[in-house]
């Protein structure tokens, strides 16, 4: 992870950086808090404890500023990761500066295990979007433990499969469903991790109008009509870089309620 590259990426505000790539801080041990992150998620939570322990044991903790590029699209698979706090953003930038993201990960969602699957490279640029801290478990070690125990496979497949069906889920609301209804589930999936973990009654989505017009592919101005819409029905309050969540409940009753 050392070197000169350098990757044009952008900050929660909207701005552009060029992020150095740089070897990332690491720590060999785990806090209880940090432990009390991992098994909060529920693709972690439903592992074996050995697998549990096996992930926890050979990992490091690694820390990235805000902007500092962790891969890049073709780069060798160096493992799994684990978000502990802040976001990892994933995407593509051009040489402009232009950026299209695919995804946004928070805790205490895991990422890299398609290549880990097809023994290919990173498919997109991987940068904190703030400072971030990661568990990182090294290829040679996941590895390792696969072999001598075949079937934890199929907990890497789960892990892969749950982010096909939000791939899939994502591709048809872009086709089919207007703004207003692809902006609530996005909220709702942000807020709960894309599903990997149970939010607080009121929780806040640190996302900037900006972001959620890059994931979403529509424009800020559209982006920030829609949520001044949902701050009058009382259902969040707009904030610098992000939204807190009135009523969780609420939202996810509007989502479910979609045809």
């Amino acid at each position: 992870m050392g070197g000169r590259e350098r990757c044009v990426c952008r900050l929660a505000d909207g701005s552009a950086v060029f992020a150095p790539r740089v070897a990332p801080m690491l720590t060999a041990e785990l806090r209880p808090l940090q432990r009390r992150m991992l098994a909060s998620g529920h693709w972690f939570a439903g592992l074996p404890a050995s697998l549990q322990q096996a992930l926890c044991e050979h990992a490091v903790v690694v820390t990235l500023r805000a902007g500092e590029l962790l891969f890049q699209r073709g780069d060798a698979n160096d493992g799994l990761y684990a978000v502990l706090d802040g976001a990892i953003c994933f995407g593509a930038v051009n040489p402009e500066g232009k950026e299209a993201l695919v995804g946004l990960a928070e805790s205490p969602q895991w990422f890299g295990e398609v290549a880990l699957l097809d023994g290919g490279g990173r498919t997109h640029h991987a940068w904190a979007d703030s400072d971030a801290t990661l568990l990182h478990v090294p290829l040679a070690a996941i590895a390792r433990w696969l072999a001598d125990h075949p079937a934890h496979w199929q907990y890497i497949g789960r892990l892969a499969a749950h982010k096909l069906r939000v791939v899939f889920t994502a591709v048809e609301d872009a086709g089919l469903r207007p703004p207003r209804e692809r902006l609530i589930r996005c909220l709702v999936a942000l807020a709960s991790s894309y599903g990997e973990r149970d939010p607080s009654p009121q929780p806040t989505v640190r996302v900037s109008q900006e972001r959620l017009g890059s994931i979403l592919s529509l424009s800020r101005q559209t982006i920030n009509v829609l949520l001044q819409g949902l701050e009058h029905e009382q259902l969040l309050v707009c904030m610098r870089g992000g939204v807190r969540i009135l009523d969780f409940g609420r939202l996810r009753k509007l989502e479910a309620s979609m045809p």
